[in-house]
């Protein structure tokens, strides 16, 4: 009797196997299936993300590019408006009051001499043409003048002012000298001086005041036929003018050789 139930067993098997294994092999698939379902809808969910990225940037560098643009044309419209703006050329200067009287007073200003006790030696030339220098032979402008004087002669301040300079005009080779800053678009320039100054930079000077000496400091006039001078200069606004406009001095007359 065992024998023919495991007879039927086995029968049922042999008979119901095949859709048993089919059964097994759909949950298989179905499996898969749903796997394979998750993943696609993962990886389609991150190329729509990417894609929305994508996009973002490209708003992002669309809005960079129209503000660029945008400040590009501000930037042209300035500098026409800059081009157009120009200082027309030949305009006249409006001076205001401050700055005539200012004009007006180096234009008028009243020196007092700067060696009392002098005479014209040599003449303001920096317009004219050059002139011989016996020192050395050479033919130069000369951009002040020469007053000759004794050595120790005293030498004075024409104005009031504060000494700009004390020391030796190295670059025009004219010895000791002072120079002084009147305020008013005048400076004058006293070389050829003797060693011992008697102010100094900084100091406040007024008309008449005593600065220094004449001396025998210079290298390019030392050995003039006038001998001992005074170097004097006027810069009007930094540019050298004839001190004539300012003293006036007897010419110098050389002594008459008896034969």
């Amino acid at each position: 009797m065992d024998k023919n139930a495991n007879n039927k067993t086995l029968n049922f098997f042999k008979k119901e196997g095949f859709y048993v294994i089919l059964f097994v092999c759909l949950c298989i698939v179905a499996t898969v299936a749903s796997i394979t379902a998750n993943n696609n809808k993962k990886i389609s969910s991150n190329q729509e993300a990417l894609q929305q990225q994508q996009a973002n940037a490209a708003s992002v560098l669309k809005q960079e590019q129209k503000e660029y643009e945008g400040a590009l044309q501000v930037k042209k419209d300035n500098l026409a408006k800059a081009e157009a703006l120009k200082e027309v050329p030949n305009i006249k200067k409006v001076t205001t009051k401050t700055e005539d009287a200012a004009v007006s007073s180096s234009v008028n200003a009243k020196f007092q001499k700067p060696v009392a006790n002098g005479t014209l030696a040599r003449a303001y030339s920096k317009d004219i043409d050059s002139v011989v220098w016996k020192t050395d032979g050479s033919y130069r402008t000369n951009l002040g003048i020469d007053i000759q004087a004794k050595i120790g002669e005293k030498v004075v301040s024409v104005m009031d002012g504060i000494v700009k300079a004390v020391g030796t005009d190295v670059e025009g080779q004219k010895g000791m000298m002072v120079q002084i800053d009147h305020q008013n678009g005048l400076v004058t320039n006293y070389t050829n001086l003797d060693n011992k100054i008697l102010v100094k930079k900084g100091d406040k000077v007024t008309k008449n005041q005593q600065i220094g000496s004449v001396g025998n400091t210079s290298l390019n006039s030392y050995n003039e036929v006038y001998g001992s001078h005074l170097h004097f200069e006027v810069l009007q606004n930094s540019k050298n003018i004839d001190p004539a406009k300012y003293v006036n001095y007897e010419k110098y007359q050389p002594a008459t050789v008896k034969k």
